[in-house]
Formats: structure tokens, sequence, C-alpha cells
């Protein structure tokens, strides 16, 4: 399979770096035996194991790289990335990968303007249960030491000589992706809001839907993913994985004012009146609401929270005397409040869907003003509904 075809867009590989030193040289002799001449962007923040010293010594023409000691998120990586790549188009890879004969020209092939293409991974069955359209569950290995390369190869060839294999219109989306690289600049790219790691894809994936983009799976693609071997299996994050993930997706719900996998994405002016607490309770409100007005003191809150987000928590908790007026109101008593309660606040704008839209007409929809309403001990004040997620398309 060749690289160059002047009739094809081109493509950059972009690679987020951070240690795993045996994985990226694997990833890279993998990618070099059939795409010898396809740009190559390496990005390493925060390594420390030769990684850099690695980049440093590599001589490849189509190899573009940038190192720093200093740790960033991924956002940031794999934005600096796309800022180095010349390509047409850029497709994001992990580093944990192997990278089969047919991957750049299928991406190429399938490329429309106004799409975003997925490409297909195959993976050991480690999330077996976990179906997807770009995912294909066949056992080459779970680590370097146990790797059937050449199985690999031969899995991918009989699999595309027996199959036909077309671009299809897709639903289930990932970050094994790849996309006009101006698209992403206007943007602005990944958000780094997510420190260090995780929701960014699920971010940048919404604000690809916000501009109507064609999503489009292409299953001739393929790459072997050994599965998370460079974020929460590594060294680096797999005992604190759990507690970034916490901290991403509170910082998911912060932004767009509900979870990734909501189905009813609408972000709302949607705030919080909290009485009789403690300061325990913030932890379990805060994340969900636009602002939040309470008797509770929040100091401690605000001063162990504040580093994990770039979101101004002291402007975001206010006291209740400064309480203004917000389109949805939710009303908490903690006397009230059970933990049932409290478990329904992720899910607010789609309970609030719910209520509102349950059997009313176009016409009463129109027409709506004003709603209040009740879930278990939640009291609801719905003076608007004004969605305002087309707003963060481009990055802040």
């Amino acid at each position: 399979m060749t690289d160059n075809n002047d009739k094809l867009p081109t493509i950059s590989l972009i690679v987020g770096l951070k240690n795993n030193l045996s994985y990226s040289k694997v990833f890279y002799q993998s990618l070099r035996k059939f795409h010898p001449t396809t740009e190559l962007i390496f990005v390493s923040y925060g390594s420390n194991d030769g990684t850099d010293e690695w980049l440093d010594q590599l001589d490849d023409e189509y190899l573009k790289y940038y190192h720093d000691v200093a740790p960033k998120t991924l956002s940031d990586t794999y934005n600096k990335g796309v800022s180095l790549a010349t390509s047409e188009l850029v497709a994001f890879l992990h580093n944990d990968m192997i990278i089969s004969s047919h991957f750049v020209a299928p991406l190429q092939q399938a490329y429309r303007p106004g799409t975003v293409l997925f490409y297909t991974v195959v993976e050991p069955p480690i999330f077996a249960k976990d179906v997807h359209d770009w995912k294909i569950i066949a056992d080459f290995g779970a680590d370097l030491e146990t790797l059937d390369a050449e199985g690999f190869i031969r899995f991918t060839e009989e699999r595309l000589a027996d199959e036909q294999l077309v671009p299809h219109a897709t639903t289930d989306l990932s970050f094994f992706l790849c996309v006009d690289r101006e698209v992403l600049l206007k943007m602005g790219g990944l958000d780094p809001l997510f420190n260090p790691m995780f929701c960014e894809d699920n971010d940048l994936l919404f604000r690809f839907t916000l501009q109507n983009l064609e999503m489009v799976q292409v299953p001739g693609a393929l790459a072997y993913h050994f599965v998370s071997k460079t974020s929460r299996f590594s060294v680096d994050y797999e005992r604190n994985s759990k507690a970034i993930e916490r901290a991403s997706s509170a910082n998911f719900y912060r932004k767009w004012r509900f979870g990734p996998f909501s189905p009813v994405k609408h972000r709302y002016d949607l705030a919080a009146l909290v009485h009789h607490g403690v300061a325990e309770d913030i932890a379990a409100i805060e994340p969900y609401f636009a602002q939040l007005y309470t008797d509770i003191d929040a100091t401690d809150y605000i001063r162990s929270q504040q580093a994990a987000t770039d979101f101004d928590l002291s402007a975001r908790i206010q006291p209740i005397a400064k309480l203004a007026k917000h389109d949805i109101l939710v009303e908490l008593d903690m006397r009230k409040v059970n933990e049932q309660d409290l478990e329904r606040l992720p899910y607010l704008t789609e309970i609030i869907h719910r209520k509102i839209f349950k059997k009313r007409n176009l016409l009463g929809r129109l027409f709506f003003n004003r709603k209040k309403f009740s879930i278990g001990r939640l009291r609801f004040r719905v003076r608007a509904l004004n969605p305002s997620e087309f707003q963060l398309i481009v990055k802040k």
C-alpha cells in the first residue's frame, strides 16, 4: 500500500506520549513498516523514561515532534500536535497501538468535506462486553510480551479479503478519529479543562455534533490497541485513575450541565438554592449547576476543590442573599433531602425535559412560560428553557 496519492487528502498522524517508551518504539516501527512517508507527529509532555532522548535521535524526514519536561493535559498534547501538523487531515492515535498496512489509505479514500471519520480498533478481550461499532474483539496479545504482530497482520489481510468493508454513518463515536485540521483549529481544539485527561473526547465529539458534521465509521482502517496502557492502566495513572475520572466528570457537568452520555444534551441556566445544609453537602450538589446559592459556609470546599477545576468556585457558590434570576431554579432543603434526591442531580436536564415536554404539543411548548413542580424533595421553578450549548462549540 502506498501513502502517496495526489488525488487524496494528505493526513498527519498525531500521537501523544507520556513515558511508556517501549510501546512508543513498537508503535513507531509498525507504522513505518507500512506507512514510511506519512507525516507523523509525536508530542511528549512530562516524560522521564528516555522518551525525549529517543525522539531527539530519530532520523525521519516525515516526523515532527515536540517535547517538554513539564506535564500537561492530554488536550494540550493533541492540540500541540495539531499545531505542528501540515496535512489537510489529522488523526488521533495512541502509542499503545500497532498500525496495520490498511490504515492511512482507507481514511483518505473515505473522507469528504464535513465528515469526521473513525477508524477501527482490534482489541484483546479486556472489555469484551463493551460492544462498539468501532471495535473488534480479537486477541493478539495483552501487552508487548504477548504480542502476536504477525497474527494481527494476517487477520487484517484475511478480513479485508473476505469482507466488503464500506464506510458507513455511525452514532457510536470515539477518540479514534480523523478530521479536517482546519475544523479543529476553528474550534480551538480540545479543551484542557479535563486535567490531565478523561472526558475531553466526549466534549470534543459533542462539539462536532453541534456543527452537524457527518460521523462515518471506516472499517477498513485498522489498528491493534492494547487498551489503556498509556492511561488508566499505565504506571503514571493507574493508582489515581478513578479520582481523575471523577474530577473530569465533575468538570464536564460544570461546563455542559448534563453528563457525557446524557440522552438530552441541552445546556440550561440551571441554579440551585440550598438551605440548612452542612459543608459536606456542597460536593454532592455544586458540579451540576451553573450557580449555587446557599447558607452553607463553602470556604473549605472551595479551598480543597479549586485546584481540580478551571472554574472559579468562589464565583459559582454565592450566599442566598445574592440570589439572582435564573431560567431554572432547583430548591433543596437539606433537612428533607435524602440520598435518592441527590442521586437525581446528574439527571436534571432529563428530568426537566420529561416533565415539561410530556404530552405537550408544539403550541403548548411555544407558549410555555412558567412551571413549578417537585420530584421527590427537589422543588423546581422553570421560567424558560433557553439552551446555550452552541455558544461552546469554540473553546473559550
